[in-house]
């Protein structure tokens, strides 16, 4: 299913890209006291691969129960490359941080394509009902006003846009406005577009990526601080 639905009953912690910088996810995990024995969930917004220095350690968090991500346009990308035999999709790849698959031992690069078929399920839209409030996550852009449009043909319909869509946070960015406010839903969380410093908020719209690779920061928020912010326009 292109858009899936998670219920926990403990702490979900957002994280924004992750690009291969395992080390800064383990220093924050710990430092919160991240605990899935009491039933804690990591929850990330796509692109946990590419320009970070381990690929295959953020690759590997596939395996573990207590995780979940929305795919990124990065993983898009590796998918389209390591899936087909079309030189273009190996070369986009590559040109946009995936070098480092080429780089490894065989067998390192068997245990990334074992994880292929798993990467290939992941959602493209996610709903994580939680005590506080529901949260909805999606990588690029939610490509509507109404959360409750994004069904599965809606997401096979608007895949690039919630893969790589700019025009909503850049209008932001550049002083403009746009449409902030997202129906249906309390937040929304979405990476896909390095944010200078911290984490911005406009509506109940939450852009998480704050560069981890471009000299900022891994950012992660549970839920409760991100439902406890005030939504503005």
């Amino acid at each position: 299913m292109l858009h899936q639905t998670l219920r926990i009953q403990g702490r979900a912690w957002f994280m924004g890209d992750l690009h291969g910088c395992f080390g800064q996810l383990r220093e924050q995990l710990f430092e919160v006291g991240f605990n899935p024995g009491r039933g804690d969930v990591l929850i990330g917004v796509g692109d946990l691969i590419d320009r970070g220095p381990d690929n295959l350690a953020c690759l590997n968090l596939l395996q573990h129960s207590w995780f979940h991500t929305v795919l990124g346009n990065h993983e898009d990308m590796m998918l389209d490359a390591l899936q087909s035999d079309d030189p273009d999709a190996k070369l986009l790849w590559q040109r946009n941080g995936g070098g480092w698959f080429y780089r490894l031992a065989a067998d390192e690069r068997q245990q990334v394509r074992d994880l292929l078929p798993k990467m290939a399920t992941l959602p493209l839209v996610l709903t994580v009902e939680t005590p506080a409030g529901r949260i909805g996550v999606v990588h690029a852009d939610p490509a509507t006003h109404d959360w409750r449009e994004l069904d599965d043909t809606f997401c096979q319909q608007h895949r690039r846009t919630l893969l790589w869509e700019r025009n909503r946070i850049m209008e932001l960015l550049l002083g403009g406005r746009c449409n902030s406010v997202i129906s249906g839903i309390d937040r929304v969380v979405l990476g896909h577009t390095p944010m200078r410093g911290d984490w911005l908020q406009q509506g109940n719209l939450c852009w998480l990526d704050t560069g981890a690779t471009y000299h900022g920061h891994l950012t992660l928020l549970c839920d409760e601080e991100l439902l406890a912010s005030q939504p503005f326009t």
